[in-house]
C-alpha cells in the first residue's frame, strides 16, 4: 500500500469517527431545575436538552409520598432541548422528583430533586 492509499484510508477513518462521534443521538438527555427549594405557590423551572429533535418527550414528576402525577406530554425544539415551568399551587410540602423519558429513544433523564415548603 502506498503513502497516498494509506493517507486517504486514514482521513476517511477520522472522518467516519469525527461524524459518529458528534451525532446528536448519543446524547444522553438532562435536565436542570432553576431552584432546589421554593415556597408553595412558587414555580421552579426546567431545562432539558440532549433530547430527539422535534419529537415527544414524557415528563414525569413524583410527589412526596411516592405516588406519581399523570405524564405530562411535550414536544422538543429544533435542537432537542424543552423548557418548562412547574406550578407548585398545587404541590404537597416536601420533595417531588421529576424525570423525563425520550419517547423516540427511550433514553431517560437524570432524576432532578426540588423541595417546596409553606414558608422561607
Amino acid at each position: 500500500m502506498n503513502f497516498k492509499s494509506t493517507a486517504l484510508l486514514l482521513l476517511v477513518f477520522l472522518l467516519s469517527f469525527n461524524l459518529v462521534g458528534c451525532s446528536g443521538g448519543s446524547q444522553t438527555p438532562k435536565i436542570t431545575l432553576s431552584t432546589d427549594r421554593v415556597v408553595h405557590k412558587g414555580w421552579v423551572g426546567m431545562k432539558g436538552e440532549g433530547f430527539t429533535p422535534k419529537a415527544d418527550i414524557r415528563s414525569h414528576l413524583k410527589r412526596p409520598n411516592g405516588t406519581e402525577f399523570a405524564v405530562l406530554p411535550m414536544l422538543t425544539d429544533s435542537e432537542g432541548k424543552i423548557t418548562h415551568e412547574i406550578d407548585t399551587l398545587l404541590l404537597a410540602p416536601g420533595v417531588h422528583e421529576v424525570w423525563v423519558i425520550d419517547s423516540t429513544t427511550g433514553a431517560t433523564s437524570n432524576v432532578a430533586k426540588f423541595e417546596v415548603t409553606l414558608a422561607p
